[in-house]
């Protein structure tokens, strides 16, 4: 309550701590918006027949995503994942094996965007289910970033094959997506398995369905008034961290107020709010417990 108190009374000091935090986010964060020739989805015929099969993928996500109303702290609707039952899944395996020999370069470029979004999500699973032993932290909580040691982030630690290279989520991330496509949608649909990410889709994106896969991921992210998108009395609008780490992606506050009403309902104050420019931002605390069946549901403040 103390904490709380104070985080109130000088809320005044958020945009200088906020700005901090974003020049120590972008030393980590490679910077993709001058990279020539990136590409939109808008650019491409929609494709009418997926060449790779993602039907495995599509099978685990729906099988082992056991509940979609989880809550982990302050942050509700979470989709939690049996990742002791995946485990032994013959079918997550054989995914992962399908990957490593697929022709990524092959396949039509909007099949490429959904496949390395499956990749991403696959690969974070499947190196936390490898890791599982050393995911409990020793303050009782499960985290994807209790993988991380000193000068070896879990970012860039190998995750797996693909196409016969190997990969971390890093490269998946700021190569394979950041670095070749200029759609911001990639963040509300690529997870790193923690409460307070988007949620993980129950169903593999595939190449004929991913520009509407994606912009539902952003319309179902804002609707999470718990790490999404929250407009409080006064004009004070909560964002996903996200949106200040990566803000570059999104051209900045003047681009992310014109990107994002378009994803908010007719008659949403929140959008009109943004879209006149009538808010105060404030970002939720990032809540990095893992997006596991059986984590901790304790309901503790987690908004700064």
């Amino acid at each position: 309550m103390i904490l709380k108190r104070l985080a109130n009374t000088f809320d005044f000091l958020q945009p200088t701590l906020y700005k901090a935090e974003k020049a120590v986010a972008g030393k980590q964060i490679p910077s993709v918006v001058d990279i020539p020739n990136r590409k939109k989805l808008s650019d491409f015929d929609p494709v009418a027949t997926d060449q790779f099969d993602h039907s495995l993928w599509d099978g685990v996500l729906k099988k082992h995503i056991v509940d979609t109303d989880g809550i982990i702290d302050d942050v509700k609707g979470i989709h939690l994942l049996d990742y002791t039952a995946l485990s032994q899944d013959a079918n997550f395996k054989a995914y992962l094996s399908k990957m490593e020999s697929a022709d990524v370069s092959s396949l039509p470029e909007p099949e490429q965007l959904a496949f390395w979004m499956n990749a991403y999500n696959a690969l974070c699973v499947s190196l936390l289910v490898k890791n599982m032993d050393k995911v409990l932290g020793a303050n009782g909580q499960y985290s994807i970033n209790n993988l991380s040691s000193m000068g070896n982030a879990v970012w860039d630690q190998e995750a797996g094959v693909v196409g016969g290279t190997a990969y971390s989520l890093n490269d998946i991330e700021h190569k394979e997506l950041r670095g070749k496509w200029a759609e911001p949608a990639v963040h509300a649909c690529i997870v790193c398995a923690s409460a307070s990410c988007p949620n993980l889709r129950q169903e593999a994106y595939v190449g004929s369905a991913v520009a509407e896969q994606m912009k539902d991921q952003v319309k179902l992210w804002m609707k999470n008034d718990t790490k999404g998108l929250a407009l409080l009395k006064g004009g004070k609008l909560y964002l996903s961290r996200i949106f200040l780490w990566f803000e570059d992606d999104f051209g900045g506050w003047d681009g992310l107020r014109t990107w994002l009403p378009q994803f908010l309902e007719d008659g949403d104050e929140a959008k009109t709010k943004i879209e006149q420019n009538a808010v105060k931002v404030r970002f939720f605390t990032y809540n990095w417990q893992m997006n596991r069946k059986g984590s901790s549901e304790s309901a503790t403040t987690a908004s700064q």
